[in-house]
């Protein structure tokens, strides 16, 4: 679909916290990440959902990024994804 559905379910996650944290459990897998929105009625792809976390990129420092990830050196696409968007 486009940026602002992966903009949707980041702020979906942000917004529920058991949806928050069903997502910090797919970790680096981005296919998994993928599969899990659509799965939710998210519609999105893995390129988009790059595209849009890159963009996102550079707002978040390394301290900032390891506790959006519980302290776990995460993917640092979906993090900055769940965090910042």
């Amino acid at each position: 679909m486009s940026a602002s559905e992966v903009e949707r379910f980041a702020k979906d996650v942000k917004g529920n916290p058991a949806l928050g944290d069903q997502v910090k459990v797919l970790g680096a897998d981005l296919d998994g990440l993928v599969r899990f929105a659509n799965g939710k009625g998210y519609q999105f792809t893995k390129q988009e959902l790059e595209a849009k976390a890159k963009d996102n990129q550079g707002m978040l420092n390394e301290e900032q990024l390891n506790k959006a990830a519980g302290g776990v050196k995460a993917n640092q696409l979906v993090v900055t994804f769940v965090t910042v968007t």
